[in-house]
């Protein structure tokens, strides 16, 4: 048993499930699905290792399967859903459809022996684009880029966790940034009331 690594678990499980609980219920239902997908498939690759690091080494090979789910469909319907926040897009459900097809087609390569070891290049990619579509929405000048922006770099941060190992343990730091990163992207879909012109007293 893995104390710290449960409690870490435990905190990405819960800003998972809490941020798509509170930052993600006004929008339309295939965005809010595909949010829902990359943010609870993160939640349960969470739980996953929390049973594992509690001592249930039968779980192995389940936790393995998750991180790579949460490594391809996850990134994929992440990547889909900032597209949508960013340019203020409604998905269709042929977009839903396709974006969830190809994820999962991704995570079935992915599970190929000979394929598996491109696994931790589908984040990086994920992440690069994720920036990419965040610097030219703040050239727009929208405001919601720089909550994306962080949340990437976040996630970056995140792969380099084993440079870090004299503050923290990996897991541990992967953990707890990672649930930055996943707050952060709730900060930039959170619902705006607009601001109306007050009458003059």
């Amino acid at each position: 048993m893995i104390f710290s690594h449960i409690v870490s678990g435990f905190v990405l499980a819960g800003a998972g499930v809490g941020v798509f609980w509170h930052f993600f219920g006004r929008i339309s239902l295939f965005n809010r699905l595909l949010w829902g997908f990359f943010l609870l498939i993160t939640s349960l690759a969470a739980l996953t290792g929390v049973l594992l690091y509690a001592g249930n080494q039968s779980l192995e090979s389940l936790h393995q399967s998750m991180i790579v789910l949460s490594d391809s469909l996850g990134v994929v319907c992440v990547v889909t859903a900032v597209y949508a926040l960013l340019n203020q897009q409604t998905l269709s459900l042929t977009s839903f459809i396709a974006t969830v097809v190809f994820g999962l087609l991704l995570f079935v390569g992915l599970l190929l022996p000979d394929v598996r070891v491109f696994t931790p290049v589908v984040p990086s990619l994920g992440i690069l684009i994720l920036m990419l579509l965040a610097v030219f929405a703040l050239l727009q000048r929208n405001k919601r880029g720089l909550w994306v922006v962080l949340a990437a770099m976040m996630m970056g941060l995140s792969t380099k966790a084993d440079a870090f190992n004299s503050l923290m343990h990996p897991t541990d730091f992967f953990h707890y940034i990672t649930a930055l990163a996943l707050w952060f992207f709730g900060k930039a879909a959170e619902w705006r009331v607009p601001i109306t012109n007050r009458p003059n007293k």
